[in-house]
This record gives structure tokens, sequence and C-alpha cells, in this order.
């Protein structure tokens, strides 16, 4: 059975960006990067969810991996945040988190009710959506799509 994981995407924006390439960035430094790049396994799915929405669940994919990203002064050797579309703010996002099969759920109106600023997260009973029956009606009733 997969893990479940819940990744705050602040406004969104930076994910509707990079999500036809199917990355997403975090800083691996954080406590709750560690903890997720410890644990997070091939096939576990991720819940992308944005900021002050009351936890809304706008997308979900399955986790293929990680990439430590190589940014140097003469070369890169992974796409820069220009390249990805992450020009709207700064950040240290020094790993990227690849994932396949993401499906956009913003019509579906799933609220989380998930407080915090923990930037990923295990999914548990304090999430009001019960991600492990939804998902299968997600995959049953939605089409994957390739961007946001």
């Amino acid at each position: 059975m997969p893990n479940h994981f819940l990744l705050y995407i602040g406004d969104g924006v930076h994910f509707n960006a990079s999500s036809s390439k199917s990355i997403w960035g975090i800083t691996s430094t954080h406590s709750c990067a560690k903890g997720f790049l410890t644990t997070a396994k091939e096939g576990d799915l991720l819940w992308f969810v944005k900021s002050k929405t009351n936890g809304q669940l706008v997308a979900v994919a399955t986790f293929t991996g990680t990439k430590r990203r190589i940014l140097g002064p003469l070369i890169e050797l992974t796409l820069t945040n220009s390249e990805l579309g992450w020009d709207k703010s700064e950040g240290e996002w020094d790993t990227e988190v690849h994932y396949k099969d993401l499906y956009n759920l913003t019509h579906c109106n799933l609220i989380s009710e998930i407080k915090g600023v923990v930037g990923i997260r295990l999914y548990n009973d304090k999430c009001k959506v019960n991600l492990i029956t939804e998902y299968p009606q997600i995959v049953r009733y939605s089409k994957v799509t390739n961007s946001m």
C-alpha cells in the first residue's frame, strides 16, 4: 500500500509552471523534507495542497523519485528556476521531486482542512478527506493531465 504525502505548493503559480515537466521543488534541509526524502518510495501518492484555501487538494500524482539540483556558476546540469517557471519568488529549492500521472483536482473541491505551514506531511486522520478511498474514485472518473 502506498504512502500518501501532502505537499504545500503556496499559491500554486510555481506548481502550475512546472507541472508540464512533472517536477516540484523542495528544500532538502527542512525537517519535513528530510522525513519525506528518507520515507518516500516510488509509487507513493503526492497530494498537492494550495495555501490559504483551508487545505484544498488541487492535484494528485504518483511519486517516481527525486533528483538533486545542480546549478553551477558556469553550467547547469538540471533545469534552472527560470526554465521551470519558478521566478515569481525566491527560494532555495535544491531537490526535484519527480512524479507521473497527474490528476487535476481543482474542480473537485476536496478540502482537507489541514492547517499549518509544514511543507510536506504524511497523511493522517487530521485530514478531513479520506485519501485512501478517494484516490481510486479519482482514477476511475478523471483523466491524467500533463499540466495544471
